[in-house]
C-alpha cells in the first residue's frame, strides 16, 4: 500500500480580490505552459484552481482527465484532439451542441481558455466572502442538458445587463472587467457565426483575453516569461 500526501491548498473562491487576479493569471500560465508541452488538462473547472495559502500563488489541480499528445513529428500541442471532456457548467459554448458532443469537433487551446473566463465569471458574480449562493441567471446553468446550459450561458452574454446582475460585494471591483470579457466572446461567437471564419492564433487570443485582467507589474514580468515558453516565434 502507498500513501499519496499533498500539500493542503485553498480555493481560489477564497481569495479576496487584490489576490484573485493574480492568482487566476497563474492558473492560466501553468496552462498555457502544459498545452506548449502536450499537456491538456481537460477540465477546467471553479473546483481544479487552487491557491497556496503561504506562496499565495495559484495552482492548476485535479489531472484525471488529462491527455498528452504523441507526436513528435508536427506540433506536440493537441490541438486536433477529439476526447472532449470536462465540467458542462464551464466548457466552451461550440463543445456543448449537437455536433460536438458526437466527438466531431477538435478539441483546441481556446476552449479552455474560454472556461477559465467562465471560471472567472461565475467567482465574482456566484462568490461572496468564499460561499456561493446561485441566483438568475447563473442558477440555470445547473442540472440542465449541455444543451440548455448552452442556451443559459448565451442568454447571460446577450443579457446580463437586462437581468440586472451585478457582481458579488467581494469582487465588485471587476464589473468593468467582467463586462470586458462577456463582450470578448459576445464578439467572438459573432464572428464564427461567419463563413470565412478562422480560428485565432492561441498566443493573440491568450495575449488578447490576459489584457483584459489587472496588470501588475509582477504579472507582466510572469507573462513576459511565459510568452518566451510558449510562442513559436521566440523558440
Amino acid at each position: 500500500m502507498r500513501a499519496v500526501l499533498f500539500k493542503k491548498l485553498l480555493p481560489i473562491t477564497d481569495t479576496v480580490i487584490g489576490d484573485l487576479a493574480q492568482s487566476f493569471f497563474e492558473t492560466v500560465q501553468c496552462y498555457a505552459l502544459l498545452w506548449s508541452l502536450g499537456i491538456r488538462h481537460g477540465d477546467i473547472s471553479v473546483m481544479n484552481l487552487m491557491v497556496d495559502p503561504e506562496s499565495k500563488k495559484g495552482v492548476l489541480v485535479d489531472f484525471d482527465l488529462a491527455s498528452v499528445a504523441h507526436n513528435d513529428t508536427v506540433d506536440p500541442r493537441p490541438s486536433n484532439g477529439n476526447n472532449l471532456t470536462g465540467t458542462v457548467v464551464f466548457m466552451a459554448l461550440d463543445l456543448l451542441d449537437e455536433k460536438a458532443l458526437q466527438r466531431k469537433t477538435p478539441g483546441l487551446y481556446r476552449h479552455d481558455l474560454e472556461s477559465f473566463c467562465w471560471v472567472l465569471l461565475w467567482i465574482c458574480y456566484c462568490y461572496d466572502g468564499g460561499r456561493c449562493t446561485l441566483h438568475y441567471p447563473f442558477k440555470n446553468w445547473i442540472d440542465a442538458t449541455p444543451q440548455s446550459c448552452q442556451g443559459a450561458r448565451f442568454a447571460v452574454l446577450n443579457n446580463l445587463k437586462q437581468a440586472r446582475a451585478e457582481p458579488s460585494q467581494s469582487y465588485a471591483g471587476y464589473a468593468e472587467i467582467l463586462e470586458g470579457l462577456i463582450w470578448y466572446w459576445v464578439e467572438y461567437q459573432n464572428r464564427r457565426a461567419m463563413c470565412f471564419f478562422e480560428e485565432p492564433d492561441e498566443i493573440q487570443m491568450l495575449q488578447s483575453v490576459l489584457g483584459l485582467l489587472p496588470r501588475s507589474p509582477k504579472i507582466e514580468m510572469q507573462w513576459a516569461h511565459t510568452y518566451t515558453r510558449i510562442s513559436p516565434t521566440a523558440k
